[in-house]
Order: structure tokens, then C-alpha cells, then sequence
């Protein structure tokens, strides 16, 4: 098992696939990127979906930017 994230339960792996997510790769790019196969990153991504209590891609990448500081999402801020 990969040691996970300090700020996230992710794994490594669930981690760089996210950082890729974030960036708007397609499912197919990050696997080829990785080295991995198309249906091991949809695995991954369901793995992830729970651990960051989401329930779609985009939710994803902006609970994992908020995780990792990239951006703050202030409600007051309106």
C-alpha cells in the first residue's frame, strides 16, 4: 500500500492522479502519462470520489485545490 497525502487520506498514486485531474487531463492521458491503464485511473478516481466525500469529477478537483491550498473558497466572500 502507498503511503497516503499528509493533508489528504489520498495515496500517492491517488494523488498525482488528482494533480493531473486538475489540470484537465482526460482519463486516457493521465493513464498514458502514468503508465497505467485506462481503467486503473477510473478505479483510482473511485477510490477517491469517498475519501474527498464528492461525488463527481469537478467536485473532485475543487475539494483537492482547497486541500492543497491552490485556491480558498471563502463563502463570505460574496
Amino acid at each position: 500500500m502507498e503511503k497516503s497525502n499528509d493533508k489528504t487520506s489520498l495515496s500517492k498514486r491517488e494523488f498525482e492522479i488528482m494533480e493531473k485531474v486538475v489540470r484537465g487531463k482526460y482519463n486516457k492521458e493521465i493513464a498514458d502519462d502514468l503508465n497505467v491503464k485506462f481503467n486503473t485511473v477510473r478505479k483510482h478516481l473511485q477510490n477517491i470520489y469517498p475519501k474527498l466525500r464528492v461525488n463527481n469529477r469537478t467536485e473532485a478537483s475543487i475539494k483537492f485545490m482547497e486541500i492543497t491550498g491552490k485556491i480558498k473558497l471563502d463563502p463570505e466572500s460574496n
